[in-house]
């Protein structure tokens, strides 16, 4: 038995060297403040009691029927209107909308007057159609996304990134993204620090595949120009967005790479065990 202790450890190691190969690590970006996190209002209103399901450190599962707005801040930071929901449509075909609207509840926010629409008029920097909502210039196959819409906000935000969470948890290629945006307005306060807002679509759902992200400004910030990079931009990591995948976390799916060599690697020992019971037989 001793002399097999060898070749067992090797298949093992090359196992766990597979697995670490191709797991997804996590995105690397210097965190805007407030952190704006999408949480599922079905099961994880607030978003840090979500399960990650990409790579096991990313990505919330959300509904295409609803999202949260969760304030993560790190400080004090809060987020004054107009807050931006942002989505991304995978492999959109000529008819893609959104979507048409959105109803918008107070959460644990305490603020009161909350609006929404599909669109709305540009702020932050930002640019879109003011009536449907879509950014000039789409389908996109690349880019970082705060940047395609004009906005400051987490460089982790790409388009790669999406590409391989739909892939890795739902088993969908993905050649091309619509990007939309619906803006939430309200009379007076801010959204503060461990507080969250709710979103509901109306006409329609999202698709599954589809990538909600946030933006917004910290008080003090006038919407008509380019909100700074820094302390006052309010936006979402890659770490924290939501990807519809119609209701609660799938199951895990195994990385078909760890899997292969997985499975070879146990081929081999079997090998290995049976040329030795021969030999000693």
């Amino acid at each position: 038995m001793k002399s097999l202790m060898k070749p067992l450890l090797l298949v093992m190691g090359i196992a766990l060297l597979a697995a670490l190969g191709t797991t997804p690590l996590m995105a690397q970006t210097v965190l805007d403040d407030p952190q704006l996190d999408i949480g599922n209002p079905l099961t994880c209103p607030v978003a840090t009691s979500c399960p990650f399901i990409f790579g096991g450190t990313e990505v919330f599962s959300v509904p295409g029927t609803g999202v949260t707005i969760y304030n993560n801040g790190a400080s004090s930071s809060s987020t004054t209107e107009p807050l931006l929901l942002i989505v991304g449509i995978p492999n959109p075909t000529g008819s893609t909308a959104p979507p048409s609207g959105i109803t918008v509840g107070a959460g644990t926010s305490g603020l009161s007057g909350l609006s929404g629409q599909l669109g709305g008029t540009n702020a932050w920097g930002g640019s879109w159609n003011t009536s449907t909502g879509a950014v000039a210039g789409g389908p996109f196959a690349s880019g970082k996304v705060y940047d395609l819409i004009g906005l400051n906000g987490s460089s982790s935000e790409s388009l790669s990134n999406w590409d391989g969470a739909d892939s890795a948890v739902l088993g969908l290629t993905v050649n091309n993204w619509d990007l939309f945006v619906y803006s939430i307005t309200f009379p007076s306060g801010s959204l503060g620090k461990g507080t969250y807002i709710t979103i509901g679509f109306t006409g329609g759902t999202l698709p599954v595949g589809t990538f909600v992200i946030a933006a917004g400004c910290a008080p003090g910030n006038s919407a008509l120009v380019k909100c700074p990079n820094g302390s006052s931009v309010g936006s979402t990591p890659f770490t924290t967005s939501g990807l519809v995948t119609g209701g609660g976390s799938p199951p895990p799916v195994p990385e078909p790479a760890s899997m292969l060599l997985m499975g070879s690697g146990l081929v081999a020992f079997g090998g290995i065990l049976r040329r030795r019971k021969k030999a000693n037989t």
